[in-house]
């Protein structure tokens, strides 16, 4: 049965459609980039097709350390590479995030859900981050539900889960709908979740126009049906435990109870926990009680209340409830009411507006099951067209999910929904009333996002790195296909299964390493001076005490850095009248003490502090009487990056040597690949002509367990360029403040560009780069002809724009120099691989030679005519052999058939020489090669 779509605000969206490629040959501008990113799948390659599609699944530039030599965060460059490759004309690209094991995913407790198994055992619903990272830690959620009434007509349960109901419904009831049947006067409810349905009878079609559906009366069946029983209360002291993530459970002491009784509707708990502040279940939590005699409980937090009971302890409140499987005999005689339920999902992140998913179901085998919501990797295998027509259809994502997906990514993913049997809405209304965050794995932000140590290692697959040319395709097919336990491949060998790539880079490899920083001493704060003595000669007024400090004074999150705010709060003292004064200091003793609140407000939350230590303290006011400050508080706010940058002077440039060496080998053995290199930004040019020569030495030393091209891989350097030095360039984003950025996503915007408008054969210089306003550094004109001798790729700056004068690779044959040479090469095999599949079961006869003859001489007569052969006729400029010279009477009984391609590559203008004559009275202009 359909299900209504999730609906958006009305409003105009504009998004940009990249323009249809005209495919008369195989694409030679498709881009990959392999580095660092805030959030997004690992190791898996994500399709993009403008910034706004990687910004939406990979995120900002990750803050991956301080450089101390220049005052400055260190960020990620393979967002700025993805712009800039799109800001110079490219129009598609593969984007790989890469990262070490250590790379953790939150976890977060859906406020006010759980869970029940198909045993019949209940917990908390835990929601994931969709991609590992510490990104997802100012993240918070929250939840509320959809009901839509339905006419109950019958319903009757038997014990043990079976139940069966009779219900009338617009569009009828679908399986994977959960209704729930409630009772008046009553706090209990029946939550069925639908496994069968059977239609019963259905209404005529009303006789006016219009969108309503038809009313559909069904017979619902299951197996699964449980009791909900609301404003109980346990019949002792319980223990109280709370999930604060996957895995994650705190046991909370009861110290103390307090029931209103089954009189009062709703039936308020107040629990007294033996927990310190910073551990305290905030609202929207969901607390697990249990007790000898009636088991489980489950109470929802809705308030919380700090030290109004003595030192260390805290009030929680909240209605609980239990989940029962016979039926209760309140429901005998009640008067009794149906609806339908459908989950909704809110995400709030910081300041930012709330992002919401909506009409989510509830149970396992409904189309948009919340627990079944995508991680990035998953939805990147669903979203992958090359594998989507082998997949079985119950694998494929539903066509509906992305309804109600708002432009951004949804930072949450399910937890999967094996073994669940539904999930129980607990005290959920309308619209979402606490968000809870989550509690973030140990380790540092930069350890949770892999990132803690940079070596080779994070950019290759271990299995692949060490491997020859020759043996790289088959050893990744075996890891893919024949092991044991098949898997993809990681790294940026996890381009090669991208056929349609043809440019790859790793803008991130260029980085100097570095080293967590220890933390500063905090001197701790001054104890506070006592109340002043009262005047006991005059007569004081017995009803106005000072009120007593209104401890404990907590910080939320204890340690936040410079980008991220934080939350004070403080006990809530009884009595009216009260107001509360918050103090800030930068010194331990308050001696500059400033007042930054005062009202009745207990809590407070500090934007925009710089680095540093801050001292605060609370105290609580009431008619005119002052009471002592709480002992005070020291919060330390640290740099946006606990982690410092190597200095230039101890770069090991082994990390780098490896990356590109490897990216060379894979490149070469794909056939079809260019690998755009760079060099770091403090390289100077006898530096630059250092990395050159040692890139093309297979006599170098081994670098992370990778060797240096062998003189047997010696081909694989035409399938490598390298340019230098790096840019500043003017964003769109940011247009006053330039950023410099490794040259490789320029190059490569230039390269695809250079392939749309003219084809890949046409060499990709003297070419502007779009944005660029500077360099860094400006190597000397002196150098220029050193480096280009080098085959480095220097970044010029001309009168006209910024560009480069040279398209060299770094191969050793001057006939495989030129970067036209070898993408020209890499287009012929594409087109022949393409055109040659057309061919393959054909009977190998003397008519079969002549029209592979004719098909391969078609393909090369057109390249001939838009330019990419030398030469004046055809004969001159390409050559298809496919006689019996080559073919012998042995390959053809062997089922083979051989074509050999032989062409003359195009070869560019480099040096125009203009010659000024004077001949007498007149000017003579002569041109000269």
């Amino acid at each position: 049965m359909s299900r209504p779509a999730a609906r958006r605000l009305p409003g105009l969206r504009f998004e940009i459609q990249a323009p249809s490629v005209v495919d008369v040959l195989p694409r030679m501008d498709v881009g990959a980039f392999v580095g660092f990113a805030s959030s997004g799948p690992l190791h898996v390659p994500v399709a993009v097709e403008d910034v706004a599609d990687f910004e939406a699944v990979f995120g900002e530039a990750p803050l991956l350390a301080w450089d101390a030599e220049r005052g400055e965060p260190v960020q990620g460059h393979l967002a700025s590479a993805v712009r800039a490759f799109f800001r110079n004309g490219g129009r598609r690209c593969w984007v790989v995030r890469v990262a070490g094991p250590d790379a953790k995913s939150n976890t977060f407790p859906v406020p006010g859900l759980l869970r029940c198994s198909e045993g019949g055992a209940v917990s908390t619903a835990v929601a994931r981050a969709r991609s590992e990272g510490s990104w997802s830690d100012p993240v918070r959620v929250a939840a509320s539900i959809h009901r839509e009434l339905v006419d109950l007509v019958d319903w009757s349960t038997m014990g043990g889960g079976d139940a069966t109901l009779v219900v009338t419904a617009s569009g009828g009831v679908a399986v994977g709908d959960l209704l729930r049947v409630g009772f008046d006067g009553t706090a209990c409810a029946l939550l069925v979740p639908v496994e069968a349905v059977e239609a019963v009878g259905q209404e005529a079609a009303p006789s006016y126009s219009g969108p309503a559906p038809r009313r559909v009366t069904v017979r619902v069946r299951t197996k699964k049906a449980r009791w909900l029983e609301s404003s109980v209360a346990p019949t002792s002291l319980p223990t109280a435990s709370w999930t604060r993530g996957e895995g994650e459970v705190a046991t909370l002491g009861v110290t103390a109870m307090t029931d209103p009784g089954p009189g009062d509707a709703p039936r308020v708990l107040t629990l007294t926990l033996s927990v310190t502040p910073e551990g305290a279940p905030p609202p929207g939590a969901v607390l697990r009680l249990m007790e000898a005699s009636l088991g489980e409980h489950w109470l929802l937090v809705e308030s919380v209340m700090l030290g109004q009971v003595g030192a260390g302890a805290v009030q929680v409140s909240g209605v609980a409830s239990r989940v029962l499987t016979s039926t209760p005999g309140a429901v005998s005689s009640a008067p009794a009411w149906c609806e339908r339920l459908t989950l909704g999902l809110w995400t709030r992140r910081s300041a930012e507006q709330p992002a919401q998913l909506e009409r989510l179901g509830l149970c396992p085998s409904h189309p948009r099951h919340w627990a079944a919501l995508p991680t990035d990797t998953e939805r990147a295998r669903f979203e992958d067209a090359e594998t989507l027509p082998s997949r079985l259809p119950e694998e494929r994502l539903p066509s509906d999910w992305r309804q109600g997906i708002p432009s951004s990514r949804f930072p949450l993913a399910g937890p999967g929904a094996r073994g669940e049997a539904f999930s129980i809405p607990l005290g959920l209304s309308d619209s979402p009333t606490a968000y809870v965050g989550c509690t973030p794995p140990a380790g540092d932000s930069l350890t949770r996002d892999g990132l803690a140590s940079f070596d080779a290692d994070l950019f290759l697959d271990a299995d692949l790195k060490s491997v020859s040319i020759e043996a790289l395709p088959a050893q990744a097919d075996f890891l893919r296909y024949q092991s044991s336990r098949p898997r993809s491949l990681k790294g940026l060998h996890a381009v090669m299964d991208r056929l349609d790539a043809t440019l790859v880079a790793a803008p991130d490899a260029i980085h100097r390493a570095w080293v967590l920083t220890g933390r500063p001493s905090v001197p701790p704060p001054a104890p506070n001076e006592p109340l002043p003595e009262p005047d006991w000669g005059t007569f004081l007024d017995c009803a106005h005490e000072p009120p007593p400090a209104p401890a404990p004074l907590v910080a939320s999150p204890p340690e936040p850095t410079s980008s991220q705010p934080f939350t004070l709060t403080w006990a809530t003292l009884p009595g009216t009248g009260i107001e509360y004064v918050l103090e800030e200091a930068l010194r331990p003793d308050f001696s500059d003490a400033a007042v930054l609140y005062r009202g009745p407000l207990t809590t407070r939350t500090l934007y925009g502090r710089t680095p540093g230590t801050r001292y605060h303290r609370v105290r609580a006011e009431r008619a005119g009487i002052t009471g002592p400050w709480t002992p005070g508080m020291a919060v330390s706010v640290s740099p946006p990056a606990r982690w410092q940058l190597l200095p230039a002077s101890s770069y090991d440039v082994g990390p780098l040597l490896a990356v590109q060496r490897a990216l060379v080998r894979m490149a070469r053995a794909r056939g079809d690949l260019l690998a755009v290199l760079s060099l770091p930004e403090h390289y100077r040019e006898e530096d630059a002509l250092a990395h050159a020569g040692t890139l093309q030495s297979p006599l170098g030393a081994e670098e992370d367990g990778v060797p240096p091209i062998g003189f047997a891989e010696d081909a694989a350097l035409s399938h490598g360029a390298l340019y230098h030095p790096w840019t500043f360039v003017s964003e769109e984003n940011k247009p006053a403040e330039p950023r410099r950025m490794p040259p490789d996503g320029n190059a490569c915007g230039v390269l695809a560009r250079r392939a749309l408008e003219r084809g890949a054969w046409v060499a990709p210089a003297n070419e502007p780069w779009t944005g660029v306003v500077a360099l860094s550094p400006a190597l000397g004109r002196d150098w220029w002809l050193d480096l280009q001798e080098a085959q480095v790729n220097v970044v010029r700056q001309e009168p006209r724009a910024f560009l480069t004068l040279s398209a060299d690779t770094l191969a050793t044959d001057p006939e495989l120099r030129p970067i036209h040479v070898r993408r020209l090469l890499s287009l012929l095999r594409r087109a022949a691989l393409r055109l040659g599949a057309t061919y393959v079961f054909e009977p190998n006869d003397a008519s079969f030679r002549r029209r592979v003859q004719r098909g391969f001489e078609s393909l090369l007569g057109d390249l001939f005519v838009r330019g990419a052969f030398a030469g004046k006729t055809r004969e001159g400029a390409f050559q298809v052999v496919t006689g019996s010279e080559l073919n012998t009477p042995s390959l053809v009984e062997q089922g083979r058939f051989y074509v050999d391609l032989r062409v003359a590559p195009s070869q560019p203008l480099t040096f125009l020489n203009v010659r000024l004559v004077q001949s007498g009275d007149r000017g003579l202009v002569t041109e000269a090669r």
